[in-house]
């Protein structure tokens, strides 16, 4: 579908807002205008439908939170895009918006670009979930059949089988994921590795502010529950799960599972993190023996060339100041003595150069982590 036949709905009691909207979109999309939230409940079930809704928070009657709430509520609009646009930037702010439905939670004012842009990749995501409904239905079917058969500890056991060959934090909260599907909840994770995070969920892509919350949340306590929300903190490994079972027997057990399987993917995260660590150390310890055994070549040949200037110059004076037999013969002497004990540093040398070469060698052939 072309970007212009895709339609936003603005929802604001501002006429100077609707106005900037228009301006900021009118030449790429078809922009329609709702002064309230009743309107836009209106507006968003008609054909065609909105693809995506920018909603002030704070309009009378109806505020933003309660009509997506109510968008969210029925099935011919819930899966319309709500972005919010408030002056608030609290947690507890962008909490709310997220119970509520919605997808991103912008800060008044907005540059029209970064405006732009967002839309843009609210409705590119919107593409890809309609077009990959289909396929996560028969996965989540064969998931469920899976645990039937399987059992609810057999998830367990199967993901730290599982655990044990990833190699990456991507990897491995992908396969979080995939075993949380397999209870039948809906849930997103963020793991730190390495400075860096990443995230995966049962939706792809995930929402900005699914994300932001994850990281607000990341360090937290241990487990906090409510309503049909649960998160779980455990290390490194932070965990949204959206839709707990409302019976409270089912409902232990899988807070109890969860909290096992995170503690087995804290486990694997470390492990990775101190493989990172060790491969790291071994590179770098490879290349400060490369660096010891060209130096040491390199003074080798310093030495034998001091030697031979030595020796020239020794030539140069027997003939220049006229010594005598017995003068030449001391000389040569304390020369002599002295090559004698530079051979035998030489010596000492090759043997550290060989010493230095079999310990290259060998890290060179030791598996990489």
């Amino acid at each position: 579908m072309s970007e212009e036949s895709k339609r936003v709905l603005i929802v604001d009691d501002s006429p100077d807002d609707i106005h900037f909207v228009m301006e900021s979109f009118s030449q790429d999309y078809a922009v329609l205008a709702a002064t309230n939230g009743e309107k836009a409940l209106q507006i968003a079930t008609r054909d065609p439908q909105p693809d995506v809704i920018l909603m002030d928070v704070e309009m009378p009657g109806m505020n933003g939170y309660e009509t997506c709430r109510r968008l969210k509520a029925s099935e011919a609009t819930r899966d319309i895009d709500v972005i919010f646009v408030s002056s608030h930037d609290t947690t507890e702010e962008k909490l709310a918006g997220y119970d509520a439905g919605g997808s991103d939670y912008l800060i008044k004012p907005v540059q029209p670009e970064v405006l732009r842009q967002k839309v843009q990749r609210i409705i590119a995501d919107r593409d890809i979930r309609i077009a990959a409904a289909a396929e996560t239905s028969s996965v989540m079917d064969m998931a469920m059949t899976a645990m039937s058969s399987a059992g609810e500890l057999g998830v367990v056991i199967n993901f730290m089988r599982e655990s044990f060959s990833v190699d990456s934090g991507e990897s491995l909260a992908e396969l979080v994921v995939k075993a949380t599907d397999s209870y039948g909840l809906e849930s997103s994770v963020r793991i730190a590795m390495n400075g860096e995070a990443v995230y995966a969920g049962s939706k792809e892509p995930m929402p900005p502010l699914e994300k932001e919350l994850l990281a607000r949340t990341a360090g937290g306590s241990r487990i906090v529950e409510k309503g049909p929300r649960l998160i779980l903190n455990f290390g490194e490994v932070t965990q949204l799960i959206k839709n707990l079972p409302a019976d409270e027997d089912k409902r232990g057990r899988m807070r109890d599972n969860l909290a096992i399987l995170l503690e087995g993917a804290e486990a694997r995260a470390k492990a990775l993190r101190m493989q990172k660590e060790m491969t790291d150390i071994v590179a770098e310890s490879n290349l400060a023996l490369v660096n010891i055994r060209d130096k040491e070549k390199l003074q080798k040949g310093e030495a034998m060339a001091i030697m031979d200037d030595l020796m020239h110059d020794m030539e140069e004076a027997f003939l220049t100041y006229g010594l005598t037999e017995e003068q030449e013969t001391k000389l040569l002497g304390i020369v002599q003595k002295g090559v004698e004990k530079s051979l035998q540093n030489l010596e000492q040398g090759q043997d550290l150069d060989q010493q230095l070469k079999a310990i290259i060698e060998r890290r060179w052939r030791m598996p990489r982590l």
